[in-house]
């Protein structure tokens, strides 16, 4: 997450007047591979819908995350499984999400162990880390409550994303076909940078550039991890009896904020641009594909690797200034007292440094989805049938086993985190106390005499209460348990971390999992770093990062050995993989969450009345707008997760009938305009028109009536 949340979260944990709610989450391990005839391998692809209605909160932005007010790019939720002769399988999401949960990682590992033999041990759920996505379905208290400033946790959140994540793991698990794979990665320079260098460059020895890295990048650019890992996968077709591609696995570091904090609508950012761009590679370039489909057939799962101190190349006016805290006079005379009220920042400064931001989105995402489809077309001579597969997992109780691993007992949130990340600072950066008294709230002020555990973190106004707002009201809402895994994949091995880890310390990770691979015998070529999966612990710095206390030392839950200890953990999982087996119920122990306080977000009621069927349409120089009447919002844009092979809303070109867009454009955006006895009034906003006549299409509804739009000529 980028913005603060610490202070409001230990106030809202101790003020509520309802006590949050409790819930145990068992774990339910795979069941004993059943080996199928023959040694083929197999892969199966999947994708599922996971677009909540508006009026969530959008989690990452913390407080300052508004509701959403419609979407731009739907979010979906993409799986790959891989499945050997021995009848291992591994399932793999990567779903268009903020965070990770354990509960739902959990929740959908119950019912695909039944299904399909897939329990939490060979299951990774990771997300893409949009910071446009939803919140409510997490597994402690304080993301729930504080990772938007819409608060609460909803079961009914949690209960849709387990039952459509579950289905599409059983779809991909039906499409399995015998597959050819190849792994390979290049570099991609000049689109993601180091945030927060200083802290960075307290690391030992000092980071240095590979050999490599183009000598015109500023520093910052030239010292992050430029890797593009990728799985290329191509399946069997039934008809021809030819291998085709199908789709592709990948691994790279960025954090997923490309829209600016002001942004109001769900959107997969960078990631989603990156996807499609790959996924209509391989159909329309590869495949030939002639159909004018707007859904893809190839899928591409694109993970976040470690973003912890990344953040992608986006120009400075991208980023929208943040509410500041200003003396207003009062109303009854200038001699009276004076009111303090913080000003939000103006309505065409917002306009505009969202427009750059969402030119910064397609304009990164469309360069790393080229790079993507370079790197796939290279694999294309390298591909095998063969391909090993083992995966080793346990859950880490940290409080309760904190001085075996070598963690702080007690989590604790530093003030660093309230002020924000580098690129992307709070209000509350560099505010003082009556406005004259500094009290840590900026990155890069430690307190080198903070007594305990946690080092030299400013822990959350521990000046005013010490380390009793911190215990009483802040950790008990914060994770207690992590849940880590080492997947082989052929001669690669991927660790699994529910955190975000930083450069360096994903780094040394690395080498520690390779190493200890090799000492067994194993024969791999790499190992990867693969975060947010399985849950959420924040950051993960190294030692002399969390000694800065910029951003992400702030955000280090567990004290200064968090990195190290995981380090040994996937260290001691990458040297004891295995496959056809079960594993002991004490590597999968049951976990209790903090769940915070329960609400209803999400929609229930249904439309009382049927919506208008007219849609009315017009243009404004290159930008079509149509308004028109749906049922209720939580029936649209998706209520069955289904992605359907037309789409639910189109712009259609009058002269051809041929659809230009459709409501999964980035072009193309869908706000609600008001709600009428459960019936949504919509705006459609589609910037992509030419000098030509267009209609808008509803499958079951007359089409608007044509209108012309007359972009200006440049």
């Amino acid at each position: 997450m980028s913005r603060c949340r610490g202070v409001l979260c230990g106030v809202a944990a101790a003020l509520a007047s309802c006590g949050p709610m409790r819930l145990d989450m068992p774990a339910v391990l795979s069941p004993l591979p059943r080996p199928a005839a023959g040694a083929v391998l197999q892969a199966g692809f999947a994708r599922v819908d996971i677009t909540p209605p508006a009026g969530v909160g959008l989690a990452g932005e913390g407080p300052e995350g508004g509701a959403a007010r419609g979407y731009r790019l739907r979010l979906y939720a993409r799986v790959l499984v891989l499945a050997d002769g021995g009848g291992n399988r591994l399932a793999i999401v990567v779903a268009d999400l903020p965070l990770g949960s354990a509960v739902l990682h959990r929740r959908v590992a119950a019912l695909t162990a039944r299904t399909d033999g897939i329990g939490v041990d060979r299951l990774v759920i990771a997300v893409t880390h949009t910071h446009a996505g939803p919140g409510h379905y997490f597994d402690a208290g304080a993301y729930n409550d504080l990772a938007s400033s819409v608060f609460g946790y909803d079961p009914l959140m949690l209960d849709s994303l387990t039952a459509r994540i579950a289905r599409a793991v059983h779809a991909a698990v039906a499409d399995l076909r015998a597959a050819r794979v190849a792994w390979g990665s290049r570099a991609v320079w000049g689109y993601t940078r180091i945030r927060s260098l200083p802290a960075m460059l307290h690391d030992i020895p000092t980071p240095a550039a590979p050999p490599h890295a183009p000598n015109l990048l500023l520093p910052e650019y030239r010292v992050v991890d430029p890797e593009l890992a990728m799985l290329r996968v191509d399946l069997l077709d039934s008809a021809t009896r030819k291998y085709r591609p199908a789709g592709a696995f990948s691994i790279f570091a960025m954090h997923a904020t490309g829209n600016a904090p002001a942004n109001d609508l769900l959107d997969s950012d960078i990631p989603g641009i990156v996807e499609r761009r790959l996924e209509r590679h391989i159909d329309r370039d590869l495949n030939h594909r002639v159909d004018t489909a707007f859904v893809p057939r190839a899928l591409y799962l694109f993970a976040n690797g470690t973003e912890g101190d990344v953040s992608p190349a986006w120009p400075p006016q991208s980023r929208c200034a943040v509410p500041v805290l200003a003396v207003l006079p009062a109303l009854d005379g200038p001699f009276t007292r004076s009111l303090w009220q913080w000003r939000p920042p103006t309505p065409t400064h917002v306009a505009a440094c969202q427009h750059a931001a969402r030119e910064a989105v397609v304009r990164i995402g469309e360069a790393l989805g080229d790079s993507a489809g370079a790197l796939f077309d290279a694999l294309g001579s390298s591909l095998t049938d063969r391909m090993e597969l083992a995966r080793a997992f346990v859950t880490l109780s940290l409080r309760d086993s904190a001085g075996v691993l070598g963690v702080c007992p007690t989590p604790a949130v530093g003030m660093a985190a309230l002020a924000g990340a580098a690129d992307s600072h709070s209000r509350m950066q560099g505010w003082r106390l009556f406005g004259a008294f500094p009290i840590g709230l900026d990155e890069g002020s430690p307190n080198p005499d903070a007594p305990g555990c946690h080092a030299q973190k400013r822990e959350l106004l521990d000046g005013v209460f010490g380390e009793w707002l911190n215990k009483v009201a802040v950790a008990g809402t914060l994770p207690s348990f992590a849940q880590v895994s080492v997947l082989q994949l052929g001669d690669r091995l991927v660790g699994t971390l529910p955190g975000e880890v930083t450069t360096t310390a994903g780094r040394r990770m690395r080498d520690e999992m390779l190493a200890a691979a090799r000492a067994r015998g194993a024969r791999v070529s790499a190992a990867l770093i693969m975060g947010l999966t399985n849950g959420y612990l924040e950051y993960i710095t190294t030692p002399e990062e969390y000694t800065a206390q910029y951003y992400e030392g702030g955000s280090t839950l567990y004290g200064p050995g968090e990195a190290a200890m995981f380090g040994r953990v996937l260290a001691g999982l990458a040297a004891g993989v295995s496959s056809g087996d079960t594993l002991p119920s004490s590597r999968a122990p049951r976990i209790v969450g903090e769940l915070g306080h329960k609400r209803d977000i999400v929609p229930r009621s249904p439309a009382i009345r049927a919506p208008d069927g007219a849609i009315q349409a017009w243009c404004s120089g290159d930008t079509l707008y149509a308004r028109f009447d749906l049922g209720a919002v939580r029936d649209w844009p998706v209520s069955s997760g289904d992605v359907a092979a037309r789409a639910r809303v189109e712009v259609a070109d009058d002269a051809t009938g041929a659809m230009v867009s459709w409501d999964d454009d980035p072009q193309l955006e869908l706000r609600v305009r008001a709600r009428h006895r459960g019936v949504a009034s919509w705006e459609l906003r589609w910037s992509g028109a030419t000098r030509a006549r267009y209609r808008i299409r509803i499958p079951g509804r007359p089409a608007s009536s044509a209108v012309g739009c007359s972009p200006a000529q440049p």
